[in-house]
């Protein structure tokens, strides 16, 4: 008799987990949705990066391992979305330079300031090589765990800085679909020194425990480069009139 009573219950507990199992397919279903539809318009303008020379700047490195959680780096990270980014970007016909495609910094060992002759030498990458764009790929950090979401940053006193910033902003917002941060001004010796638009995108908070863990896999870290070169390839095209300026 008790197995006859307990039937309505386990039924009830079945037909709700086929309720969330069908919500959760639904749900990943909307997201490929939005993503191949992102995909084909990337494609479409995908173009307009021919030619263009984009210097993508890995941070840290080497003897700098930026900020540091249970044993992972910052400079890891970013040299992985870095790689990924580049392999997006050639694809679409943009020409890469990486200021660093391994575990270095391009300061020599025994400099008195070893941190800014690093960076002044990335920024020499770019401008030497008349670069049209700089990217520079950081993790963020916060002394809470509540903090989380990608941002990008551009130098106050550039238009097209903060234009490109914001265009690669909306990208995330779309594709990761887990940040509702917006473009910001900030003044960073990169984006004060380099001679073309220069963005700092801080690609998700180390020290939240969802984006520590998403950012150590492969398939976010290629969703994170993914969002960047979507944001890159808008830029372009919203420069050369191909598609409308979006404020």
């Amino acid at each position: 008799m008790k197995r006859r009573k307990n039937r309505p219950a386990l039924k009830t507990l079945v037909l709700l987990v086929c309720v969330c199992l069908l919500f959760i397919g639904a749900a990943r279903t909307y997201e490929f949705a939005v993503t191949a539809a992102d995909r084909r318009e990337v494609a479409a303008l995908a173009p307009v990066l021919v030619d263009k020379l984009v210097v993508i700047d890995p941070g840290h490195g080497g003897p700098d391992p930026g900020v540091v959680r249970n044993g992972v780096c910052e400079k890891d990270i970013t040299l992985d979305v870095a790689l990924r980014l580049a392999a997006y970007l050639e694809q679409g016909g943009a020409r890469v330079l990486l200021t660093r495609d391994k575990d270095c910094d391009l300061a020599d060992p025994g400099a008195k300031s070893r941190k800014r002759q690093d960076l002044e030498r990335r920024v020499a990458m770019a401008n030497d090589n008349k670069a049209d764009i700089f990217v520079s790929i950081h993790v963020n950090s916060f002394p809470g765990a509540n903090e989380h979401g990608a941002q990008t940053f551009s130098q106050p006193d550039c238009t097209e800085g903060h234009e490109l910033a914001r265009a690669i902003q909306r990208e995330l917002q779309t594709l990761l679909r887990n940040t509702d941060r917006v473009a910001k001004k900030a003044d960073y010796f990169t984006g004060r020194t380099t001679k073309m638009p220069a963005v700092v995108v801080e690609i998700g908070f180390i020290t939240n425990p969802r984006e520590f863990r998403l950012l150590q896999e492969s398939s976010y870290q290629s969703k994170v480069a993914f969002a960047v070169c979507a944001g890159l390839v808008r830029y372009f095209a919203e420069q050369s009139g191909a598609v409308p300026s979006v404020q």
